[in-house]
């Protein structure tokens, strides 16, 4: 278990900075809405796709820049000699996509412009559609995730990958359940006036 613990709150520690970074570059702006970033038209096949993937929200630089930096973040570990088995690999991409869910989650969790009290949809506009309490992507996120090891798992009737997947799930919700707790109670984020 620590094999997995140890891991978990570097990454969960990861998502914490970045999603604090991000606080700091955009201020009150969601979705780099006032970033000198690029921005290609609509027209492009490209940005279409992305688009599409993303439920309809803007193609950037900024964001595209990001969602590649974190990916060769989570390959790093190969470049310093961790053997790239295919095992190795789906759990590498799986925590990515967990990650992003996570890291856009923390950007409310800790930003006092979209505390947790405006997680709505009609206060968050580049979140356009939402299930059930949270943004689709966010499931579509955690279902990829799954998605990624689910193949594997079943052809090799290797329950472990699930169960390593449901234990990352649990951790950080855990992780973010604290934090919840410390931006509420010691932080006091939803009540910092502007």
């Amino acid at each position: 278990m620590p094999a997995i613990i140890i891991p978990n709150i570097y990454i969960f520690i990861l998502a914490v900075v970045l999603a604090i970074l991000e606080i700091q570059v955009e201020g009150p702006h969601g979705w780099a809405k006032n970033l000198p970033t690029w921005r290609p038209l609509s027209t492009k096949w490209y940005v279409r796709l992305y688009q599409r993937l993303m439920s309809g929200k803007e193609f950037t630089g900024y964001h595209l820049t990001m969602f590649i930096f974190v990916l060769l973040i989570f390959h790093l570990p190969y470049v310093f000699g961790l053997e790239l088995t295919l095992t190795h690999w789906l759990q590498t991409m799986s925590l990515y996509f967990m990650f992003v869910v996570l890291w856009d989650f923390l950007w409310f969790v800790l930003n006092p412009y979209y505390p947790l009290k405006k997680f709505k949809r009609e206060h968050i506009w580049w979140h356009q559609k939402w299930l059930w309490l949270a943004p689709v992507d966010y499931y579509a996120g955690l279902l990829i995730s799954l998605a990624v090891l689910l193949p594997w798992s079943v052809s090799h009737a290797d329950p472990g990958l699930l169960y390593w997947w449901a234990a990352q799930v649990g951790l950080f919700a855990v992780g973010v359940a604290v934090l919840v707790v410390f931006t509420l109670v010691v932080l006091r984020i939803d009540k910092w006036k502007k």
